[in-house]
């Protein structure tokens, strides 16, 4: 099983490139990558968090206890509204660290292909809106750590020093 790359590994900050045909390799990638994100307990997974800069997202907030998986293979954002109350993120790929963002769209349409290079579009507000647009971050080369204010990127170096020791004293 692949591991999560961690910051600053320097593949997140790399943008990936669209997936030009859907063949059986992409198809693993995307089973391997739910299998990952289930794995790690996350609620989203982006290629690049594993090693591989192709354009492709897995999500599954698993509310109510019911998984809904959301595949999407070359998303982009084409219109989105308003702004999503303040919250706290974290992610995978920047493991023990959360803080509050507050730039955050509240809606949201995305096209992609699904697995069967069908084109959709996806419509939606809040946290699965927030959620999306974190992902489609990461195939940009963006984490939320970027969407920091100067004040909180500055405690955010102080917290994450103070976690890598942490996690190099627990090896």
């Amino acid at each position: 099983m692949e591991e999560i790359k961690v910051y600053p590994d320097s593949i997140l900050r790399k943008k990936a490139k669209d997936i030009e045909r859907i063949d059986d390799r992409i198809i693993q990638l995307l089973d391997k990558m739910v299998d990952i994100m289930y794995k790690h307990n996350g609620i989203g997974l982006a290629a690049e968090q594993i090693g591989t800069l192709d354009k492709l997202v897995v999500i599954d907030l698993r509310t109510n206890g019911n998984n809904r998986l959301i595949e999407l293979i070359n998303p982009i954002i084409i219109a989105s509204e308003g702004t999503y109350e303040e919250h706290e993120e974290g992610c995978l790929s920047v493991p023990g660290y959360y803080d509050v963002i507050k730039d955050r769209k509240k809606w949201i349409k995305v096209k992609y292909l699904d697995r069967n290079e069908e084109e959709k579009i996806i419509e939606t507000e809040d946290f699965l809106s927030v959620v999306i647009q974190h992902e489609i971050d990461h195939l940009n080369g963006r984490l939320f750590i970027d969407h920091l204010s100067p004040t909180q990127k500055l405690v955010f170096k102080k917290e994450w020093k103070k976690l890598q020791r942490e996690r190099e004293e627990s090896k």
